[in-house]
């Protein structure tokens, strides 16, 4: 039972993890306090006294021994390992490592001993579905499953084509459930999260290729639903161990002519690979991080397998794309290649995009003003600003694709113009130009929104809630900038920059009955939006 609330104050180092992160006042009750009730966030409400170990603090320790896994598995002859590993593709033996934490663990999906890291099961009992529910829920999956990291093929998931994994069917029963607009289906939520998670802390990998293969969807598939619930720290977790098992696995190095009698296999391993880098990327962009594994720069990674191709083109026997695609991630980063003529591959796409951000951020933060190489520099920022420009004209001249289609492009545009507002940021104060850029890309971003009726979008990637905000912050700037520049505003460009941040908005606000995230961003743009309002009707 819940301890009875206290009107005196708690002491000090007493309130709950999330409070005292927000600096908010908590009263103390115990499962969950009050505001952490209020906020339909019981699960994240953690009390840390004395040496008491938390479930915060396991994955945070669970998150550091993956790193040093990849970083093993990325750099192997780089002196001696850190954890004691073993090959993920033979049956998961005992593997220790020394810990801070006096606590038992557990042998991870990587072949680490991780700490065993459980959710609080649901509140009472929840049986297990129906036939008639879980036809319900794979249904309402699938509808979504392309905004979701999902790369096994559907059609060979659909008729059961791959061995049974728990953790991978729950991860798809959770994400039905949360995106069902049945209540009976949406109270399942808390129940399948707990059994993904459950499962997945079990999970020992064979040398059945499919049961890693498996364990990877699983794994991204949970990476995306703790980040649309905005709970990052466990969202993380289950992207670095879909890292560190595509790398262990060494997805990037597979035979493809040895797998050339299943093409649709071969083409699952090759989207697993290059779902894990598209979502790697995101991640980073969202904790302001670089991303797990380079694919650029002196410690790249090794590729050998072709970029992913759709779906459909390995239904039809294709392994590698039939026009162009014979170059690397650096290639494209310098401009090297023409790849307007190439297959149309949504995930390849996102990819591309995800890597310019990444490029962005990175050129931006090179820059100093006393920089002995400045020309050369300044080189390097005008291809990557063109290359990003080019980039995205030919994703906007994209037209009549599906509506998955269409909803991934949708993510890709906005990635394209965050990319091109990250790389002028350190700019646009003192530039013009710079500036006039950023406003230009971020009203381009808005325009993107009518190409998808989100009317009909029940999820959008988590990530779209990152690059709105970004885009709605610099909107909002350049509103005050225009009010405060003494000169008459010229109606159509207010007319311009105020719709397309309500567009902003707008689009954020439908998406975020199912993204805590997107939700959490959509406050932040609104109260920016309204203090520039307040500051406008006083001046």
């Amino acid at each position: 039972m819940a301890s009875s609330s206290s009107s005196r104050p708690l002491n000090r180092g007493a309130a709950c993890l999330p409070c005292r992160k927000l600096k908010a006042r908590c009263d103390g009750n115990k499962p969950a306090c009050g505001r952490c009730n209020a906020n339909n966030r019981p699960d994240d409400c953690e009390y840390a006294t004395g040496a008491e170990v938390t479930r915060s603090r396991l994955l945070e320790e669970n998150i550091a021994l993956l790193e040093a896994r990849i970083r093993e598995l990325e750099n192997p002859h780089e002196g001696a390992p850190s954890v004691q590993l073993h090959d993920p593709r033979r049956q998961a033996t005992s593997s220790t490592r020394p810990s801070r934490m006096a606590t038992p663990a557990a042998t991870g999906p990587t072949g680490i001993s991780l700490h065993p890291v459980s959710m609080a099961p649901p509140p009472g009992h929840v049986p297990d579905p129906t036939p008639q529910e879980i036809q319900m829920l794979v249904q309402t999956f699938m509808a979504n499953a392309s905004q979701l990291g999902f790369f096994l093929n559907p059609s060979r998931f659909r008729r059961g084509g791959h061995p049974a994994n728990d953790a991978l069917m729950n991860a798809v029963y959770l994400w039905g459930s949360r995106l069902s607009t049945t209540s009976t289906l949406r109270a399942r939520e808390a129940a399948h999260a707990n059994l993904a998670t459950q499962a997945l802390a079990g999970t020992t990998l064979s040398t059945q290729s499919h049961t890693v293969l498996t364990t990877i969807q699983a794994e991204i598939l949970l990476a995306n639903y703790f980040a649309s619930t905005n709970r990052l720290l466990e969202g993380r977790y289950h992207c670095l161990a879909a890292v560190a098992l595509v790398t262990a696995s060494r997805y990037h190095q597979l035979d493809i002519g040895a797998m050339s009698g299943d093409p649709i296999g071969a083409g699952e391993k090759i989207r697993a690979f290059w779902t894990v880098v598209a979502i790697d990327r995101a991640w980073a962009a969202a904790l302001h991080s670089p991303p797990s594994f380079g694919l650029c720069g002196r410690t790249k990674m090794q590729i050998m397998i072709p970029w992913p191709l759709s779906n459909e083109a390995y239904e039809q026997g294709l392994i590698a794309p039939q026009y162009g695609g014979n170059y690397c991630m650096e290639d494209f980063l310098r401009g090297a290649v023409n790849d307007s003529n190439e297959d149309f591959s949504p995930l390849a796409i996102r990819c591309k995009a995800g890597a310019l951000y990444d490029r962005a951020i990175y050129v931006a933060s090179q820059y100093r003003a006393d920089m002995p190489n400045r020309n050369e520099y300044l080189t390097q920022f005008g291809a990557l600003d063109g290359l990003i420009e080019r980039f995205h004209g030919q994703l906007a001249a994209i037209r009549n694709r599906s509506f998955d289609d269409m909803r991934e492009l949708l993510v890709c545009r906005t990635f394209a113009c965050a990319a091109a507002i990250q790389l002028h940021a350190g700019f646009a104060s003192h530039q013009p130009a710079s500036w006039q850029k950023s406003v230009a890309v971020a009203i381009a971003a808005a325009r993107a929104i009518d190409s998808v009726d989100l009317g009909q979008t029940r999820h959008l990637d988590p990530i779209m809630a990152l690059l709105w905000s970004t885009i709605g912050k610099l909107l909002v700037n350049e509103l005050r900038r225009m009010q405060q520049s003494g000169m008459p505003l010229r109606q159509g460009e207010l007319t311009s920059v105020t719709s397309s941040l309500e567009k902003i908005v707008t689009a954020m606000s439908s998406l975020s009955a199912s993204s805590q995230l997107m939700g959490t961003y959509l406050v932040c743009c609104q109260r920016l939006a309204e203090i520039q309002q307040a500051r406008a009707s006083m001046s």
